[in-house]
Parts: C-alpha cells; structure tokens; sequence
C-alpha cells in the first residue's frame, strides 16, 4: 500500500468546493507513521487479539460488510471522467437540488476532532459558518481544531486515553497509528450494521460514495470508518508552460530529454534554474512502488533496479547543475515560491496544490501557467502508474452502546456528503451567500473575507462526496486537469495489495528509514551508488525478510506466489 510522505508542513486535503489549502502528498517509501505506545493495544482484549485476521479478507466476506453502490449524479460533469478519471465542473448549476429532505439530525450535540493546516477557525459562538451548517444539520457537532504538523501528537495524547475520546475522531492516513487495528474495535463503532449492504441506501449519498473507498475502511474484518475518497492519480511533475515558451523549450517526453531540458532552462545569471528537488515525481516515472511481485517473488521498493534507476538519475541531475541550490541545501520550505516567482521551472507536487497556485499568482501575473506533464517511462514509452490510495482521510465514531446517536451522526455524514450539484454541498463547503461567499462575475461562489477566516475543512474531513474537479472560479483550469487525468488514466494498475488495511508489526516502522537520508546522500554525490547494495543487505537482515514473509500472507488472486 501506498503511503504519501510527510512534508515539514503538510497542507490539507483538497476540498472539491472554494479554494483552500489542498494535500500535496507525494508517494514515496517509508512514510513515518507515529506510534501510540501500549494506548491501543491496551484497548484491545485477548478475545479481540485472537479474532484479528492475517490475511485478506475472502470476497465472500468482504462483500458481507460493504455497503451497495449506489451512483448519484445531481448534475451532469460539463467533462465526463474517463476510465476513472476525476470528472469536471465549469459551472455552477442553473438550480442546486436539496440531496436531504428534512433535518436529519435531531438536537443532538457532538464533538469532533480535526486537523487545520491554517489558522484555526473561530469557535462555534463567534463562527456564523458553524451556525448555519450546524442549524441545517438539526444537531450541534463541535469542532476540537489541532495544528495538521503535530496532529499526530495529539491523536497520541487522546487516544492514550478512551474516556477523552471525542464523539468524532478525524484520523489522516499518514497518522494512522501502528497497532491501530488492536484497538480500533474497542475505540471506535462498529458501522457494519448500520451501512452494509442495502442498509446503506437509507442514506443515499453515502451510497454514492465508491465501494474502494468502503474496502479501504475495513478493519479487523469490520466496518469501521467512513471515507474521504482519493484521487486515481495524485501527483504530477509540474513545469512552467509560460516560461518554457519563452525560451522555446517543449515539455520533455523521457528521462533523458527531462535531464537536458533542466539543463537548457538554468541560467544562474538569470537567477532561473531547471528544477527543484523532483525525487518524489522521479521514482513515479520509473515506477517505483512499496511492494511488487516479479518473477514470483514479493520485492520492496528498495529491492527493486528501479528504485537504483531513479537514484542515478536524480544523481546525474543534481550533478548538472540543473537542481536550485537551495533545493540542493535541502530547504523545501520555499520551493513553491521558487517555482511560482520563476526561479525554478520544474517542480515535483501534489495535484491538490494546483488550483492554490493560480490563485495565488493569477492575480499579479495573468500569464502565469502551470501545467502537469504527462507521465512516461524513462525511456518514453507508455508509464507505468499506481493507483493512489482510495481514501486520504477516516472518520470514526465513538463507540458507544446508544445506537440513535450513531444513527443520529450518520445522518449528519449523509448530509456532508452530498455531491456536487446540491445545496448541501454549497452550505457544506461556502457556508451563507452573502455572510461567508458572494458570487462572481460567472456566478460562481467566492468566499468572502469572513468566509476566508470560518469556512475550512472540518465538516468535509469527516465524510466527503467523490471526488469532482469544481473549481469552477478557474475554469480552463478543470479542463486543463480533467483532460490530463484522462490521458494518464488509461496507464493507471492497481499496486499490490490495493485497497487492503494492512498495518506492519512495529517492530518494522522504522526498516525504510535509513534510505531516506542514504538516498539524499548519494543523490548529492555524498555516497557512491554502491552504497545501496549494503543496505538493502542490512534492510533484509534486519527484518525486511520476515516483513516479505508478513506481507505475503495479503496476497491474493493473481499476486499470490
């Protein structure tokens, strides 16, 4: 399974609605995960230990505890997806439909815990957004804001300690916890009664959402959280399209014309170099992914020649001359600014950061144009490209024996999750027409400057429609992202063990972590190539073997060896 790495900032997911922060995630091995020492475990019985299954589920049982799909399409995409591509949304509808019919919540009074990669939202008495979404849901959900950087610190801190547990627990996929699965069933409700099978259509936009989402948030053989679905593809290499006009350069096609096009576009005199540190969007071109299978045997990343391949490139790239110096000194911190001033012209990112990026720049630049290349292989053939993860961010429920309360929150979460096209999801993600959002010269909603300071992403972390591109303020945009999500749909596989919760034995977290800095080492010439072979010697008897021989036991179907 994939797992996006941890930036020293992490910004927040991107909403399918008004512009603001987005998760710019890119793939790349050993993403740190933090433990919560003994807290779950401790959670857990001896009974529940014995009952937790090595292993995949059967189809048989999986298709026991999901919910039906239902499709719901409130207004028609202006850009069709295509082979799972994201679909788009130039316009805003002519009429929005109401999705919810009645309140559905009925007085209760919840509290929720949740990430902000901003500055966190006004509390409820003085945030005319939380009121009005809190009155059309008929209940009060009380947001507990944590600071995104150090959210995981404080899902340590409180899940260490069930009775301060909140009602609603916003838990990110990079800070699901080791161990999490020991505990999540004494934690968290179990959903499966409430939205397997048919039971789900009792709540229509729930059932709108994709049965991977669903897989992907089965625990221990159980349903136990609800899902903010991810992109099919999330990250790209960006250039500069503008720029690249200027000096008659034309997006690269491989490997090698990426190299020498980095070249021809750095002129130090010019203070304008070809790249920034690009290691994220290398190992996607030459396909690097945690675990496959080849020729019958299970292999890491690390294993992997093409790992070794993305290393020398980006070797050779940083001996060219070609990688900003302070991309070279490590400072990521300022590298959207670089690249956004023109400094540097080829950045590695997350899809998410895209539409920010125009919004940040469009203003004072009218020619500003970012554009993602389309992906290939090294050596310009056809790339080989992993499904990103179906879900970004779980929702759980507090456990508890009052079955109207979580009837009560999964009414509240059908009503979050309406798609694009109804009143909910204007309310949801723009708040009150003239309180928080006006509309502009295309009708569009734009949040206001009180909207800009109350409406953020807490309400959507807990449950979010699938996913649209709607950014209809920047339309050429939608159109620029749906076309290139089309055309790199068709090369998208399923990676191994796609779509499965597997959480590795602690005792393993930390085997990826020396490549972290070895790759950044040879990758600056500080260490031979050569250096690679001893660790992954190390990486094996160190326990990457029996991690294989874990890990094999999730295999299935086709990938089983």
């Amino acid at each position: 399974m994939e797992k996006p790495t941890r930036p020293a900032t992490r910004p927040a997911p991107e909403r399918r609605g008004p512009a603001r922060r987005s998760v710019l995630g890119s793939v790349a091995a050993g993403a740190a995960l933090v433990a919560v020492p003994g807290a779950l475990g401790a959670c857990t019985s001896q009974e529940q230990a014995a009952s937790r299954q090595e292993g995949p589920l059967s189809e048989a049982d999986l298709a026991a505890v999901l919910p039906t799909y239902k499709a719901l399409t409130l207004a028609e995409p202006d850009i069709p997806g295509v082979d799972g591509s994201t679909p788009g949304y130039t316009t805003v509808p002519t009429a929005l439909v109401k999705s919810v019919q009645g309140v559905p919540g009925s007085g209760g009074e919840y509290t929720a815990m949740s990430p902000a990669w901003w500055t966190s939202p006004p509390g409820i008495e003085d945030n005319a957004y939380y009121q009005a979404v809190n009155e059309a849901l008929g209940a009060t959900v009380e947001f507990q804001v944590s600071d995104g950087n150090t959210y995981a610190d404080k899902l340590q801190a409180v899940l260490a300690s069930p009775k301060n547990v909140p009602d609603w627990v916003v838990i990110p996929t990079w800070n699901v916890p080791p161990r999490f699965e020991q505990g999540v069933s004494a934690l968290f409700a179990d959903l499966t009664d409430h939205l397997a099978g048919d039971k789900v259509l009792k709540y229509p936009n729930l059932a709108n959402l994709p049965t991977d989402a669903w897989k992907y948030c089965v625990f221990n053989g159980r349903l136990h959280a609800l899902p903010y679905p991810g992109e099919l593809v999330g990250n790209a290499l960006f250039y500069r399209r503008d720029v690249f006009g200027r000096l008659g350069l034309a997006a690269p096609t491989s490997a090698d014309e990426l190299l020498q096009v980095a070249k021809d576009a750095t002129d130090p005199a010019a203070r304008r170099w070809g790249c920034e540190d690009i290691w994220d969007g290398a190992q996607l071109m030459f396909g690097c992914t945690d675990w496959t299978v080849r020729d019958g045997k299970l292999l890491s990343r690390f294993e992997n020649e093409n790992y070794r391949e993305a290393i020398e490139f980006m070797r050779e790239l940083f001996a060219s001359g070609a990688v900003h110096p302070d991309a070279v000194a490590g400072n990521t911190q300022q590298a959207k600014d670089r690249f956004e001033s023109g400094q540097t012209v080829i950045a590695a990112d997350g899809l998410g950061g895209w539409h920010e990026a125009l919004a940040r720049v469009l203003p004072s630049n009218p020619a500003y144009d970012q554009q993602p290349m389309d992906w290939f292989a090294p050596d310009g053939g056809a790339p080989t490209l992993y499904k990103g993860q179906p879900v970004s961010i779980f929702s759980f429920l507090k456990k508890t024996d009052d079955t109207a309360a979580i009837e009560e929150m999964l009414a509240l979460a059908n009503f979050i999750a309406a798609p694009f096209g109804s009143e909910e999801f204007q309310l949801v993600n723009y708040g009150v027409e003239g309180v928080t959002f006006e509309r502009d010269a295309s009708g569009a909603p734009a949040l206001n400057e009180r909207g800009g300071t109350e409406v953020t992403s807490t309400y959507g972390f807990l449950v979010s429609p699938p996913i649209v591109n709607a950014k209809v303020q920047f339309p050429q945009y939608v159109r620029d992202f749906c076309d290139w999500m089309a055309r790199q749909a068709p090369h998208v596989t399923e990676p191994v063990f796609y779509g499965q919760q597997i959480q590795d034995p602690s005792r393993y977290s930390s085997l990826g972590k020396p490549f972290e800095d070895l790759a950044k080492d040879i990758i600056r010439g500080r260490q031979d190539v050569s250096a690679l072979d001893a660790a992954v010697k190390d990486w094996r008897n160190s326990g990457g073997d029996e991690l294989r021989a874990y890990r094999e036991k999730f295999l299935t179907g086709d990938e089983e060896l």
